[in-house]
């Protein structure tokens, strides 16, 4: 008998506690090889590719989440594998091995299970890196599928990366046994348990950093989108000390009670986890913010992708849209030649904009100074914009005498330019108008391009007196064609643009190539997203697997000494099943909870409805989580029922 034979034994006697790290592992350096073959890929490296520059950025910044997110959890997952084993460690070193040896032995174990799970993970990575690159091929709907060659430098990256990564925690890990002495090794476990402490102060504290944090997500918007790093520091601090504390405390209450002690199995149970949630807590808070960032990460690319269309229809009001600076001619493009071309591919017309109205300055403020400075907007009648606005189901505007409404075509940015009641000054030329603001609506109707980026409606009566002398020449014409299946009319707008005369490209706006654009990066980005989303679910499980059966050992005994008491196997399954079911699902709810107050500061920003999208993704990710559940607690419970004699 040697070390290295030992090292060999004790990973084959651990098998079934490793399972779920090295499966993990195995996922984690197979994604990481998958997206390193794309990055260093020799058409993507020389451009060769539409768009692969852009998602090989993306790629490299899923890379780094990944080592990030491996550095946690291989230190993690290396510290709960040491702490149950001090026993072991313990009667190594009576039998006569010195703690050089016993670090070496550790060391073996460490790097047998890496180099496997590198090596496994490599040539997983490179079979499905094919499947990979005829995804990315058919979501860039490139005209050539993007070939499979072999890419050295994945290998490279891939292997010295991760067994450096695994090297230096190992070794890092080998301090926790320090100078402990052989009594204090064997006798670790057999240490009583304090019933835990808990501070008022930090119960408040937790409370406080969390209503904080609510309540920032809850009224975020577009202008102050930068509460986002505030949010994520109130949310740790709160989370932190809520399952250290005020979980504990809640527990302790309860536990208070006997009455709720003495029905079937809550005796063992809460006394169980009365005595273990202090050690608990650490991976409830790991667990719930990770599921947090999953569910939170996963349904804004979810949300964002199925809501492109209505944002796409929203900010851009008009499938084909265009200004002229001359409302006297047509210089961009003829409304005839556009109407024949919708024709000849086949596009039914839906409605037509045709206004016209006057450029003019006033002052506003600036977002971030507040300092008023001259801005541009169109003048237009209250009829013409009803008109459109009928069109568009948006609700009419209600004017009268020198009454005005002012026009931000963007509805996500939550930003009051003028107020109610608000007196402003409107220049032509040299003439200057009084008006009276009666509000802002932060929504577009005709297309955001040029003169017409900010509307400025006043009543019919006011804008011909304003009007009545300025010829057309002086006017701006704002054109636009709403048609039907809009989406499937790239062919069509490129058409459309190429024979505009447009050589700034800011006269005429399309929808369709803006939304195939958006939609191919959003598609892209999720397709990414979902991958590492994956990685971070089963990370996340297998965390939870570990923390299950490090106390494996333990729980038999426990259990073993309750069967000779009386207890049925049934009531074990019962005690079994209730601890593992807080042990997954305590962390999950606080976890939907931070992503629900998530998902309506995303509404906010988006100006859309969300429920829907959210309801889907949490119940998805609750069905995995479901699944997870099941297959650990079988696992677990015939670990524990078949030590029963």
């Amino acid at each position: 008998m040697n070390i290295r034979l030992l090292a060999k034994r004790n990973i084959q006697g651990n098998a079934q506690r490793y399972l779920a790290y090295f499966f993990s592992i195995v996922l984690s350096v197979s994604i990481f090889f998958i997206y390193a073959s794309f990055i260093f890929h020799p058409d993507v490296v020389h451009a060769n590719i539409p768009g692969g520059q852009l998602i090989s950025k993306g790629l490299i910044a899923a890379e780094i989440v990944i080592i990030i997110f491996s550095v946690f959890f291989i230190a993690y997952s290396n510290a709960a594998f040491i702490q149950p084993r001090k026993k072991e460690f313990g009667l190594l070193t009576l039998l006569g091995m010195s703690k050089s040896q016993l670090r070496k032995l550790i060391y073996l174990e460490q790097t047998m299970v890496s180099l496997i799970s590198i090596m496994i993970g490599v040539g997983l990575g490179f079979l499905f890196s094919k499947l990979f690159l005829m995804a990315v091929s058919w979501l860039l709907a490139v005209e050539q599928p993007i070939s499979f060659v072999f890419v050295p430098e994945a290998f490279v990256y891939t292997i010295v990366g991760f067994v450096l990564l695994f090297q230096l925690l190992s070794l890092l890990s080998l301090f926790q046994i320090g100078n402990a002495e052989v009594v204090d090794l064997l006798k670790d476990k057999q240490k009583p348990k304090k019933t835990p402490f808990v501070s008022k102060w930090l119960i408040a504290l937790s409370a406080v950093c969390l209503s904080i944090s609510y309540y920032l997500a809850g009224t975020m918007s577009l202008n102050n989108s930068y509460r986002v790093l505030p949010i994520v520091f109130f949310v740790l601090i709160g989370t932190y000390f809520l399952f250290s504390q005020s979980i504990v405390a809640l527990c302790s209450r309860l536990y208070r009670k006997k009455k709720s002690l003495y029905g079937g199995t809550n005796l063992i149970t809460q006394t169980n986890l009365i005595f273990n949630i202090k050690d608990y807590s650490r991976l409830f808070f790991l667990t719930s913010i990770i599921t947090a960032v999953i569910l939170t990460a996963a349904g804004t690319l979810f949300m964002f992708s199925a809501d492109l269309k209505k944002q796409g229809m929203d900010n851009i009001p008009q499938s084909i849209g265009w200004i002229e600076n001359d409302a006297s001619v047509y210089s961009v493009i003829e409304p005839s030649a556009v109407e024949k071309i919708l024709k000849e591919d086949g596009f039914k017309i839906l409605y037509e904009v045709n206004m016209t109205g006057v450029p003019i300055t006033h002052m506003l403020p600036h977002m971030r100074t507040g300092e008023s400075s001259e801005n541009r907007s169109l003048l237009i009648s209250e009829s013409d914009y009803n008109n459109t606005a009928a069109l568009r189901k948006i609700e009419p505007a209600k004017l009268s005498g020198k009454e005005a409404l002012y026009i931000f075509p963007y509805g996500g940015l939550d930003y009051q330019f003028v107020h109610k009641g608000e007196q402003k000054e409107l220049h032509f030329g040299d003439r200057t108008i009084q008006v009276t603001m009666i509000g802002q609506r932060n929504q577009s109707i005709v297309a955001p391009i040029k003169a017409a980026t900010t509307l400025m409606v006043v009543d019919d009566h006011l804008y011909h007196e304003i009007t009545a002398d300025v010829p057309l020449k002086e006017m701006a014409r704002v054109r636009g064609y709403e048609v039907k299946d809009w989406e499937e009319s790239m062919e069509t707008s490129s058409e459309i643009e190429q024979m505009s005369n447009n050589p700034n490209h800011n006269q005429l706006q399309t929808r369709a190539p803006i939304y195939q654009e958006m939609k191919q990066g959003s598609i892209l980005i999720l397709f990414i997203g979902l991958f590492v989303s994956l990685l971070f679910f089963i990370v996340q499980g297998s965390m939870m697997y570990l923390r299950v059966f490090t106390n494996l050992e333990d729980k038999k005994i426990q259990i073993h000494a309750l069967h000779r008491l009386g207890l049925t196997k049934k009531e074990i399954r019962q005690i079994l099943s209730a601890e593992i079911r807080i042990l997954f699902f305590a962390p999950f709810l606080i976890g939907v909870i931070h992503a629900i107050v998530a998902y309506v500061a995303l509404s906010n920003l988006l100006g859309s409805n969300l429920f829907v999208y959210s309801a889907m993704v949490i119940a998805t990710y609750f069905l995995f989580q479901l699944l997870y559940y099941q297959v650990t607690k079988k696992m677990y419970g015939r670990a524990v029922i078949n030590s029963i004699k």
